[in-house]
């Protein structure tokens, strides 16, 4: 079989069922646990997408989400390695049940899923603040002309994709939280890592964030606002994963666009 491939939401939504079919038939598919459990959650999304799989044990492999990559890294002070080297010890069916909107969780399955929530929760304030600090990364983002600015977006892409010496000089200026473990120094950090790809990732989203906001994010955000900074923290999540494997299923334009900026040699499936 070939090689896995990590899917995003928008994939699994939007193809067909005789695609995903196909894929399975010739790759091993991969999601994240986070994304697994999001589903679960959401009757609509979770009929819609489930109904698409094989009706066999484990047709798509649970990933470690992001999160716990990272912590591996922190912890060993080594490269977590690709997602498909983190299958999540769970086996399952997607049996005619999840198919049905009066589908009710199992208690455990709906503990887990108030615990994705509120790590959500903690990702996307995290998120927001690093977006905060944009202006002081690329000072000339919002500087000039509309040309200027385009000049200027496209000038930090590129820094931010391919300049590992400026990644990694982000990299050191990064701070943990109280009481969490310090990063691994920076002299050890390469491009196979998932800290160095988180954060090349990160930086990308942050710099989307930071221009449709012209630099300026509501203290008070609406409902409609924070929906859209939870999507962008789990589009993240996924992009980043696929990045690492090196094979990504989206349907995302700006997700295929950064997936194939900064990782040009992987495979990108549409």
């Amino acid at each position: 079989m070939s090689n896995a491939i990590v899917l995003d939401k928008s994939f699994l939504q939007g193809t067909k069922a005789t695609r995903i079919h196909e894929l399975a038939a010739s790759h091993r598919l991969l999601m994240s646990d986070a994304l697994f459990y999001e589903l679960l959650s959401n009757p609509e999304d979770r009929a819609n997408c489930f109904a698409k799989f094989p009706r066999i044990n484990n047709p798509v492999d649970l990933v470690m989400h992001v999160g716990g990559l990272l912590r591996i890294e922190i912890d060993t002070h080594k490269p977590s390695g690709r997602p498909s080297s983190h299958i999540e010890d769970i086996r399952f069916q997607f049996n005619e049940a999840l198919l049905g909107k009066e589908y009710r969780l199992p208690e455990e399955a709906r503990i887990v899923v108030e615990e994705q929530t509120e790590e959500l929760r903690s990702d996307v304030a995290s998120f927001i603040d690093r977006v905060q600090v944009m202006s002081t990364m690329f000072p000339d983002l919002l500087s000039g002309s509309d040309t200027q600015r385009a000049a200027a977006r496209k000038e930090a892409e590129r820094v931010i994709a391919s300049d590992t010496e400026a990644i990694l000089k982000f990299y050191a200026q990064l701070v943990p939280p109280a009481g969490q473990p310090p990063l691994p120094p920076s002299s050890l950090v390469t491009p196979e890592w998932a800290l160095f790809r988180w954060l090349q990732v990160q930086l990308l989203f942050g710099l989307d964030v930071y221009r449709r906001y012209n630099g300026k994010i509501p203290s008070e955000l609406t409902s409609n606002m924070y929906e859209k900074f939870e999507h962008d923290v789990l589009d993240a999540q996924c992009l980043v994963l696929g990045v690492i494997e090196g094979a990504f299923a989206t349907h995302e334009l700006k997700l295929k666009e950064w997936c194939a900026l900064i990782r040009p040699e992987g495979a990108l499936y549409q």
